[in-house]
């Protein structure tokens, strides 16, 4: 699946989760990370981000990607609002766990060695 619809760069609007997306802790406990929604952005937006698909029946994606403001490789829930403009709300976001940012990092290295 490319990352840009119809030649445009996708958007993200992370405002509708904002709050959400900083207050992991208040949820989730001291064991999770509070994040920044422009770490989420940059994440979602990494050129080197891998989609997922969630479980269950669900409209969003998940995409797996390096924030370098927040020093760490993230997982960011988007859905679409207009698919056709390339246009994706943030929903939520969390640090990824240790083996799901292993295989980030190996599939970078192996796609940046054949971006080149």
């Amino acid at each position: 699946m490319g990352r840009e619809a119809q030649g445009q760069k996708p958007r993200i609007d992370p405002q509708p989760s904002a709050d959400h997306i900083r207050t992991g802790t208040a949820r989730y406990g001291p064991g999770e990370t509070n994040l920044e929604p422009e770490w989420a952005t940059e994440a979602a937006l990494d050129p080197y981000g891998q989609l997922r698909l969630p479980n269950g029946e669900s409209r969003s994606l998940i995409v797996i990607g390096w924030s370098p403001s927040a020093g760490r490789v993230l997982r960011v829930f988007i859905h679409p609002i207009d698919m056709a403009a390339g246009h994706w709300a943030g929903g939520s976001a969390a640090k990824a766990k240790d083996a799901v940012a292993g295989r980030y990092w190996t599939e970078r290295r192996d796609r940046e060695g054949h971006d080149g």
